[in-house]
């Protein structure tokens, strides 16, 4: 890795890996050279792709929604959602950990955030939609070079696309007229790449309604707030917009990318930390005796199990990097979990040890102005849930009869579990009979 951090990727033309903490800093630390934006040609309204400027001026606005009184606002909640959701699972002796325990938390707290209704029907919706974003999303992950499809998949294509049409014609109509046109190109780079379809778009026609279904609802949310106000967090966005500073289409395309980094990334966290307990149950006392090593123990299971395994950047000149001569528009396909086992960076990498030192300093959020600005918020959520996990649990196991199933890579580089069947075991209190 520290010899050769950056490689070319076999049979993708003008694709490279970069893996290395140090490589790795230097890109997404730069964004002037290393360009987020990997299709210069189409205008997509994501932070985690725009350049520095717009960049700057979203995120600024956005970040209203995760200050300091903002998760105070919501550490509460969280803490009643874990409680309710660990004493469920606890009376149970355990159970399916993503659906009753992991998914539920976050995915409450994004309801909350947005003001959407945290019934379990609803946060299956937003679970949907969740999945949708992450398969739909333009492929961070890899080259994700889709090959020609045949007429069955071309056919599924069109027809998905047909049934999304109507909602996303709703969703224009009430855009501003000069956002429409904006909101129209946004598909282009999933459907035009490499000249072929996305492969999520052609196994998964139904995906683009969902995206659509998700959009129009926080649009119907967000303007009820700004006729009527409310409490929502998702207020933080009113000012901003009235001023100027914030586009309808890049309220939406926050709200999408907020739903995945609040709660996939969040989901996988949570069910990384318990996995990690089923083969080190000694853990749990000092867990729950030290609230130091809990947030240590959290970040070196961010380290290892970081929930999204790799990026995307372009370069935007000729440049050397790892002692290779890249051109302008280089596509790289930056490794974040291999930076965080670098034996440069750590010394026995591999093995799990949250009293290593600098342990936070890892790169599962990423660096720079790309920085997961729900950081923050995911680490409340961890350290709640799993506070709430360990002062009622004694030991976890996994389930001998229902191994855990991984998570699908989705062409984006994600890290966790589809299903993480467990059994727990209630902790009996120090002085009860």
């Amino acid at each position: 890795m520290n010899d050769a951090p950056v490689q070319p990727v076999a049979d993708h033309p003008n694709f490279w890996t970069v893996a290395g903490y140090e490589t790795v800093g230097t890109v997404l630390r730069d964004p002037l050279l290393y360009d987020g934006q990997p299709f210069p040609d189409h205008d997509v309204p994501v932070m985690s792709a725009m350049r520095p400027e717009p960049h700057k001026r979203v995120r600024s606005a956005v970040q209203g929604m995760f200050t300091r009184r903002a998760l105070e606002h919501l550490s509460e909640f969280v803490t009643a959602q874990a409680t309710q959701r660990t004493t469920a699972l606890v009376a149970r002796g355990g159970g399916e950990l993503m659906s009753e325990w992991a998914n539920p938390i976050p995915l409450s707290v994004i309801a909350t955030i947005f003001g959407f209704p945290t019934a379990a029907d609803d946060l299956a919706r937003l679970h949907r939609f969740g999945d949708a974003a992450v398969r739909l999303a333009i492929p961070y992950g890899g080259p994700g070079r889709p090959l020609p499809r045949g007429l069955r998949d071309r056919w599924r294509l069109l027809t998905g696309l047909a049934a999304a049409a109507p909602v996303a014609a709703r969703l224009a109509w009430r855009l501003p007229k000069h956002e429409r046109t904006r909101l129209a190109r946004i598909p282009n780079p999933l459907i035009e790449r490499v000249g072929y379809p996305r492969t999520g778009l052609a196994t998964h026609p139904h995906l683009a309604r969902s995206i659509m279904d998700f959009n129009l609802e926080v649009l119907d949310i967000f303007t009820e707030h700004l006729t009527n106000g409310g409490d929502a967090i998702v207020d933080a966005l009113v000012g901003p917009y009235r001023r100027g500073e914030l586009g309808m289409v890049e309220i939406l395309a926050s709200a999408l990318q907020i739903l995945v980094a609040g709660y996939e990334t969040t989901a996988s966290t949570l069910a990384s930390a318990v996995h990690r307990l089923t083969t080190e149950p000694t853990l749990i006392p000092r867990i729950r005796d030290d609230q130091e090593f809990l947030e240590a123990f959290i970040e070196e299971v961010l380290r290892l199990d970081a929930p999204l395994q790799r990026t995307l950047r372009r370069t935007t000149a000729p440049t050397e990097l790892g002692g290779v001569e890249l051109p302008a528009n280089a596509q790289l396909i930056v490794m974040l979990g291999a930076a965080n086992v670098d034996t440069a960076r750590y010394p026995d990498a591999e093995r799990f040890d949250p009293q290593r030192p600098d342990v936070h300093r890892h790169l599962a959020f990423g660096s720079g102005i790309h920085t997961c600005i729900g950081a923050p918020l995911a680490r409340l959520e961890a350290r709640i849930a799993l506070r709430a996990f360990v002062d009622r649990v004694d030991s976890v196991e996994l389930e001998p009869s229902c191994p855990p199933i991984r998570l699908d890579d989705k062409d984006v580089g994600m890290w966790g579990f589809t299903a993480l069947p467990v059994r727990v075991r209630p902790r009996v209190p120090a002085g009860a009979s």
